[in-house]
């Protein structure tokens, strides 16, 4: 039987290629929470407070029980819709669900444009956003449970436009991008990465005046609907626009050989300062050592390494290089490389197929002109060892999960979670002081474990939920079955950040791994964090060797933290995940 569902405007079923009538709201409200944990278990619980936004009636459990029978038998294959402990589990395969596709062709699209090619780019991101036919279910009502994921649908629809927009620019598109642009803010107008595309695609079209008049539509509608200022990337744009930067003219179609501009700071940095300084004055040390700062997933490694990097750049007349290697379709060390020495200006053409000889290459293209590499997101020392070790006239600043003890010679910065006035401070400067109060904000961040990541999502959420006081957000975040739901905004995801680990685990064959594996399933069937080997052998039923070894991987992998040599402690979040882990093997 061909099945189709759509949840990118009303919810929709087709079987065969004809329409079938879904049903009531409530049996709507059944099958979008169903289908946005596609091939996941989601829970009764999840189930009735997705269907009944207030308190729900005493037979809830039994009507949803109703709403799956009548709903297996709206799909029309029994075996799609199956119970599983301690929900139901619904079966969706590829090609099935418009969910699935426009986030597969989005992600190809962001790929092919950090990868400088924006006509790919253009195409597979057109493509993604053809499969939206209206807000996110709109014809189901709002729940709790449900509103924060299709929240988060919503604003990957934004990211999309955002990137289209991005690659019309880089195409030089800027007529055709205008008439998209004036349409899509007019929808979407608190989303100040379009306005800021608006304002640059205008001023490459000449009209200055159009350009600034957008910047001051975009303010007033900020002041007037949200009570803030433009956040100071869209400042610094006008500013640039009023000096008439010849920075902002339309790049050139053919790369032009020479140092690539630092990398640009990403936001404020919060509570970082001692850590900041401590970069910067390792990467500007004699003689000059690599520096690799580690943490578990949402820490804000990336967001530092930027920060550093961006201050240390006057001293490096060859450019501040940035490679996202979970950017690349194959992250090894010519990868990297490659696209290191693409950056340096040579084309493809001359880069050498051999690993030594475009080690020579970069050598060669640094000597004279030392130059400030950012690796980002590296997984392991195998993808960057001849790099660090092999080019003197590169300084290198490495990010990763796991720390790279089989590096030679590197400094090591180990990054923990923010501290309690941070997370404050942080939270405050994203939503704004008279939104939150210590005592609150204190609340919020014990809930996001003070990870800079989750922390950014919470205030993002706030500044644009302004319906939401802090108290009322964390009321919601204090239940575990919705924590991760809400701690989602556009592409900023803690789940998503997670599940890169989980996936590494559970990807791997070594036999290590299958048994950290097993303890990671069995401490979320347990709701468990803390663990240490004693307890891990009696969940594993091995011996406390094995069952050492297993906890060590978790925490190589930061899925656990060590706290003393007998006590491993999972994060709140991490938690979270491991018991939605569980619930689906």
């Amino acid at each position: 039987m061909n099945l189709r569902f759509g949840l990118l405007g009303p919810v929709q079923l087709h079987r065969n290629g004809r329409p079938v009538p879904v049903g009531t709201p409530k049996q709507r409200a059944l099958l979008t929470a169903l289908l946005l944990e596609p091939n996941r278990v989601v829970s009764i619980d999840r189930l009735v407070t997705s269907v009944w936004d207030a308190e729900p009636p005493r037979f809830a459990v039994a009507n949803v029980r109703t709403y799956v029978n009548r709903l297996r038998g709206t799909i029309g294959d029994g075996d799609r819709l199956t119970a599983r402990q301690p929900g139901y589990v619904l079966a969706v395969r590829d090609g099935e669900l418009d969910v699935t596709e426009f986030a597969d062709a989005l992600r190809q699209g962001r790929r092919s444009l950090s990868a400088g090619r924006p006509d790919a780019a253009l195409r597979q991101v057109s493509a993604a956003l053809t499969r939206w036919r209206g807000d996110p279910a709109e014809d189901v009502p709002r729940s709790a449970a449900l509103g924060p994921r299709l929240d988060a649908l919503a604003e990957q629809r934004c990211l999309a436009l955002e990137t289209l927009a991005e690659a019309r620019l880089m195409l030089g598109e800027h007529a055709d991008a205008v008439a998209e642009l004036r349409e899509t803010v007019a929808a979407h107008p608190t989303r100040e990465r379009l306005w800021g595309a608006l304002m640059l695609a205008l001023y490459r079209t000449g009209d200055s005046a159009a350009a600034l008049a957008a910047y001051g539509q975009a303010r007033a509608f900020l002041a007037e609907e949200l009570g803030v200022e433009p956040g100071p990337e869209l400042a610094g744009l006008h500013r640039r626009i009023l000096d008439r930067d010849p920075v902002l003219r339309a790049a050139p179609e053919a790369p032009v050989p020479g140092p690539v501009p630092a990398v640009t700071a990403p936001g404020c940095l919060v509570g970082r300062e001692p850590e900041l300084k401590e970069i910067v004055a390792a990467i500007g040390a004699c003689p000059p050592r690599p520096v690799a700062i580690s943490g578990p997933a949402g820490v804000g490694k990336s967001a530092l390494a930027r920060h550093a990097v961006h201050a240390a750049a006057p001293g490096f007349p060859g450019g501040v290089h940035h490679i996202d290697l979970r950017a690349l379709p194959r992250p090894g060390p010519y990868e990297t490389l490659v696209r290191l020495l693409g950056r340096l200006g040579l084309a493809d053409g001359e880069i050498a197929a051999d690993l030594d000889e475009a080690l020579h290459q970069l050598r060669t293209a640094t000597t004279a002109r030392h130059a400030l590499v950012l690796l980002d997101n590296v997984t392991s020392e195998e993808q960057v060892r001849p790099l660090v070790t092999g080019c003197p006239g590169c300084r290198f600043v490495v990010t990763s999960r796991r720390t790279l003890a089989a590096l030679d010679d590197v400094e090591h910065l180990p990054l923990a979670p923010l501290a309690d006035d941070a997370a404050y401070e942080m939270l405050a400067r994203l939503c704004g002081r008279d939104r939150v109060d210590p005592a609150q904000a204190s609340r919020v961040g014990r809930l996001c474990d003070n990870l800079p990541l989750a922390l950014e999502i919470a205030g993002k959420r706030l500044a644009v939920r302004r319906e939401w006081t802090a108290e009322a957000f964390a009321d919601i975040l204090t239940g575990d079955e919705h924590r991760l739901d809400l701690l989602t905004c556009g592409d900023l995801s803690v789940r998503a950040a997670i599940d890169l680990d989980y996936q590494a685990l559970r990807r791997s064959g070594e036999t290590a791994d299958g048994g950290a594996l097993a303890l990671f399933h069995r401490l979320g069937e347990r709701g468990l964090a803390d663990c240490g080997p004693a307890a891990a052998a009696e969940l594993l039923g091995c011996d406390r060797r094995t069952a050492a070894a297993a906890l060590g991987r978790l925490a190589d992998l930061r899925l656990m933290e060590p706290l003393a040599p007998d006590h491993y402690r999972m994060n709140g979040l991490t938690r979270l995940y491991a018991m939605e882990m569980a619930a689906t093997t």
